[in-house]
């Protein structure tokens, strides 16, 4: 997970660097995804490396849901941990 995210001027500044022959409207629109696409990988706690598990991976985990429960869902768990009346 990203710690910090940067801001798109610094994004939009190391793209011109570093892709000259590309306008200022591309630019631009890039610096911008790449900054949506920082906050999005915080927010969903999206891990950069398969060593360690994404947020929403790791809920699943925690609920007992693993790669021999293929066809159970996370629902199908939830009801399990509920008490029945």
């Amino acid at each position: 997970m990203r710690t910090e995210i940067e801001n798109y001027n610094t994004i939009a500044k190391n793209l011109k660097k570093d892709y000259p022959k590309l306008s200022d409207f591309e630019i631009l629109s890039l610096s911008i995804q790449i900054e949506r696409n920082q906050i999005l990988e915080n927010g969903l706690v999206v891990s950069t490396s398969d060593k360690t598990p994404s947020g929403l991976e790791s809920i699943g985990i925690a609920l007992g849901y693993t790669d021999e429960q293929f066809k159970t869902t996370i629902t199908d768990v939830l009801k399990e941990i509920v008490p029945k009346e």
